[in-house]
């Protein structure tokens, strides 16, 4: 069986796999731009794939070619790979929450990297300094041809060592596992695209970007599921998992605490100015649960309990720590919701309890030792005014 066969047959088994990708994330009816370029980025590939495998047919001899054909066969999987890894790129800066991205400013000069190899496949129309091609489109690569390369792998590279750095200096703990994939993402296609640029003829790119849209997908689907829809931190679910998880091993010279938020009055806030601005409110206190426990960075774990209460797990190294949290948290619901025109007042109690690794409680008694705080403090905030 000949070569190219058994590289078709690759290209053509990982277009079946991105074809399912592709089917589900349009049929998932999200309609958030960072999953509108990741079904594009993934079409992009599928697209790769098939021009890939006419290109090899020209390459091997199969069909008859020529000099002008053969460039175009050549440059056609190239404007793919550039397409993609430009949208890679741009979803990366998306997800990251670089939404200034999309003005047509920005745009425009993220592209420019773009439109220079656009410009240089052009000019090598003219020359032999990208392709070596003679007349019966037999090919060998020029001199430039490095720097062809270097344009989306650039794009690629700078977005994962991005990623990575985001993945362990961001204080959202939720996008942690996210950020690692979209550091990993590049690798994968970066090695065997390497690879597969001395070994013409051997699938080895289809598989590395195949594997690479796979768990990029399903780590961006399970970042959806662990995700409060509305306020873009932890559900209960994940709260539960990542605090069984921390129960099980104490971090050395760290205490751990959970923090329980309980929104002051909210009832009378929706009751009087309707649920679209008791959601405004909820997602006021998420910020401020950002706001606040970003100088612990990945130490806290801000989740959605459910309703108006939410819980911090935290790390810290003493109590003195956790009640200057709480005092920022007050404070920061109080001051972001001013700075938001909200038509009420947005106050919030905050109960903390200590987790004891040496008499351990259940999840739900650890919550009640935090819920008693939350009540003493609410009581107090009552009898205060």
């Amino acid at each position: 069986m000949p070569d190219y066969f058994n590289y078709i047959l690759a290209n053509i088994a990982c277009i079946v796999f991105l074809g399912i990708v592709v089917f589900t994330l349009e049929r998932g009816g999200d309609r958030q731009i960072s999953t509108m370029l990741l079904t594009r980025i993934t079409r992009l590939l599928i697209l790769y794939f098939a021009s890939d495998s006419v290109w090899i047919l020209f390459e091997c001899g199969f069909f008859r070619s020529n000099k002008v054909i053969m460039y175009i066969m050549t440059i056609i999987p190239y404007i793919c790979l550039l397409a993609t890894a430009w949208l890679w790129y741009v979803y990366c800066e998306i997800v990251q929450g670089n939404n200034a991205l999309l003005t047509p400013k920005r745009t425009f000069t993220s592209a420019i990297p773009f439109y220079i190899a656009l410009i240089m496949l052009i000019v090598g129309i003219f020359t032999d300094y990208l392709f070596i091609i003679d007349e019966t489109g037999y090919l060998e690569y020029g001199i430039m041809y490095i720097l062809l390369l270097a344009i989306p792998f650039g794009y690629m590279l700078y977005s994962s060592i991005k990623a990575f750095y985001r993945a362990y200096t961001s204080n959202r703990y939720y996008d942690h596992r996210l950020y690692l994939a979209m550091g990993i993402f590049p690798l994968t296609p970066l090695i065997c695209g390497v690879i597969q640029a001395s070994l013409l003829t051997v699938p080895i790119m289809c598989y590395g970007a195949t594997a690479a849209v796979l768990m990029l997908y399903i780590t961006a689907t399970e970042n959806r599921i662990s995700t409060d829809s509305l306020t873009g931190i932890n559900n209960r679910q994940e709260m539960e998992r990542y605090l069984s998880r921390k129960m099980k091993s104490q971090t050395q010279g760290m205490d751990m605490y959970l923090l329980i938020l309980d929104v002051d009055h909210f009832k009378s806030i929706n009751d009087k100015y309707g649920h679209i601005e008791g959601d405004r409110a909820l997602v006021t206190v998420a910020e401020a649960l950002k706001e606040s426990c970003n100088d612990v960075r990945n130490r806290a774990f801000l989740s959605r309990f459910g309703g108006d209460e939410f819980i911090v797990i935290i790390e810290v190294e003493s109590e003195e720590q956790v009640q200057n949290i709480v005092d920022s948290i007050r404070s920061n619901v109080v001051r972001l919701n001013e700075e938001s025109g909200a038509a009420f007042r947005l106050e919030a109690s905050v109960g903390y309890a200590r987790f004891d690794y040496n008499d351990p409680v259940t999840i739900p008694g650890l919550i009640a030792q935090a819920d008693e705080k939350l009540y003493e403090m609410k009581k107090a905030n009552r009898s205060g005014r």
